[in-house]
């Protein structure tokens, strides 16, 4: 089993954030996600999905001005969003080299989907975090660590950049 970091990752560009209030949809789906690799007798468990979750609420409330956490797309009680933000682990992988000095990859690929309160699709992305290491002398959590971080920092920089989603925030606020 090779575990994701128990804390969220925080080490965010500051910037001016989005005025826009977002319920994060945290599914089952998501919660379940992992990966199951088989190498040489061994079974390699990556349980992503928890930490996806985790990391994403930091990253909403690092991007939006408001943040309301979701679970099944269902909103709290006296809870009013303009829109909602869905990730989804696409693809999750570590590839393990022939030899203990061979390359060890792990790649990790998550869907972010913005959409209105109606269900259309404001803005959606796939991005990808990806690090590498010796498969025999680098330590496995390390290499999701670092996959994990990258795959965080390109999807702040996707967000925050979207001209779809600056545009839906500045027509909500006038």
């Amino acid at each position: 089993m090779i575990r994701p970091p128990q804390q969220p990752f925080t080490a965010y560009v500051g910037q001016e954030k989005i005025h826009l209030k977002v319920g994060l949809n945290i599914t089952d789906e998501l919660l379940k996600a992992k990966s199951e690799n088989y190498f040489m007798g061994d079974t390699w468990v990556i349980p992503i999905g928890n930490s996806i979750a985790a990391n994403a609420s930091v990253l909403a409330q690092h991007i939006f001005d408001d943040v309301v956490d979701l679970s099944n797309g269902q909103l709290p009680a006296n809870q009013t969003v303009a829109a909602i933000l869905t990730p989804k682990v696409a693809y999750i992988n570590r590839t393990t080299g022939a030899t203990s000095f061979s390359e060890s990859i792990v790649d990790i690929k998550v869907e972010w989907t913005l959409s209105d309160l109606h269900g259309n699709t404001i803005w959606v992305d796939t991005i990808n975090g990806q690090s590498s290491g010796s498969s025999g002398w680098t330590n496995p959590k390390t290499v999701l660590k670092k996959a994990l971080e990258d795959l965080l920092l390109k999807s702040e920089q996707a967000m925050s950049s979207a001209q779809a989603i600056k545009q839906f925030a500045q027509k909500r606020s006038r």
